[in-house]
């Protein structure tokens, strides 16, 4: 596998890493999966998970293959931002990597208030972590361009994950992001590479597009250095390396790159070009818990939805959204939508 250099930290990963969010808790799979990836070269692994029974359960399959990964260890999961309970999972995390880690990563910083708060609290720690050797770097994840970019014009991080992928080939705040990061020298990790798997799937129906296309695009910029998609199964990871034997032809990201709009006609892609919403609606977020409940409302989605501060019923179906809608989603039907679902 083709190696590249993770920014001005040093370390050489293969093109492909592995994310591990999605994978099934199950020995058999996750075997298999970190198996498949040593066999491969696919060395970069985004290691989210912070709860010591993960650790405790397949802890010592990581631990068997060390030698073989970059490992990219979350310092905080997205729902806890106390520094002390940081540092207490984080410990636990690298007694199962023999006590060393990559990268420190520092989950989700997604607001600016984030990252001037309890983010830097977080680096004043990673920073002791790293002056004592356990970690050779600090990175970042994020999902929001102008929140990412400071932190990279910061100068405190070495690693940044973030979404990259032919949907944002063209935004203009995505293009300066990338470019900070090869300026900068930092290590840039494309996560989402698929879209979240909205590019190989719309509408509940596949759009043809290929995984092959979607990593030919993401690899085609120089200032990435490693992809992670995060697969649920075996065959899953098993497309995914595929990509290593797949032909130029195979590859060719162009002509599906130029009809993006029309392929994706109707479906919510999450680029939040309808916001903001004169109501206070979160509408992207919105759509994707109707978008998810097309088998039903599970008791996740109820509750996911019930923390929103305002709901689909303050919809006054104004139009603003849909005339700002790159792909032509009913927005409005949408909102009705999530009302009948989850009521007012």
């Amino acid at each position: 596998m083709e190696q590249r250099r993770l920014g001005r930290t040093g370390i050489e990963v293969g093109i492909i890493g592995l994310g591990t969010e999605h994978l099934p808790r199950d020995r058999q799979v996750m075997d298999r999966v970190l198996g498949m990836a040593a066999e491969a070269g696919a060395s970069y692994m985004d290691l989210l998970y912070v709860d010591a029974g993960y650790w405790e359960a397949f802890g010592d399959l990581y631990g068997a293959r060390r030698d073989k990964i970059v490992a990219a260890a979350h310092w905080n999961s997205a729902e806890c931002h106390d520094a002390d309970e940081s540092e207490k999972s984080f410990d636990n995390v690298l007694a199962h990597l023999g006590e060393h880690a990559e990268v420190g990563l520092i989950t989700m910083v997604d607001t600016m208030e984030g990252w001037d708060g309890w983010a830097q609290r977080s680096l004043e720690r990673l920073i002791r972590y790293r002056e004592q050797g356990r970690i050779d770097a600090i990175g970042l994840s994020g999902h929001v361009p102008d929140v990412a970019l400071k932190a990279v014009e910061g100068g405190q991080i070495d690693v940044l994950m973030f979404p990259v992928n032919l949907l944002g080939r063209n935004e203009p705040a995505e293009i300066a992001l990338r470019r900070a990061c090869a300026e900068r020298g930092v290590g840039l990790v494309a996560m989402k590479a698929y879209h979240g798997g909205m590019l190989l799937r719309a509408n509940d129906q596949p759009t043809g597009i290929t995984t092959n296309q979607c990593l030919s695009y993401v690899f085609s910029l120089p200032m990435v250095s490693t992809a992670v998609p995060g697969p649920r199964s075996v065959e899953e990871w098993a497309a995914t390396l595929g990509y290593l034997q797949s032909s130029d032809e195979e590859r060719a990201y162009g002509p599906v790159s130029a009809r993006l709009r029309e392929i994706l006609k109707g479906q919510c892609v999450l680029c939040f070009h309808c916001m903001p919403c004169p109501q206070e609606i979160e509408i992207p977020w919105v759509i994707q818990h109707v978008d998810w409940a097309r088998k039903g409302v599970t008791e996740e989605l109820r509750k996911g939805y019930a923390g929103f501060t305002v709901k689909a019923s303050a919809c006054t179906d104004c139009g603003l959204c849909e005339e700002r809608c790159p792909y032509d989603v009913a927005i409005m039907d949408k909102m009705h939508r999530a009302m009948a679902l989850y009521g007012s």
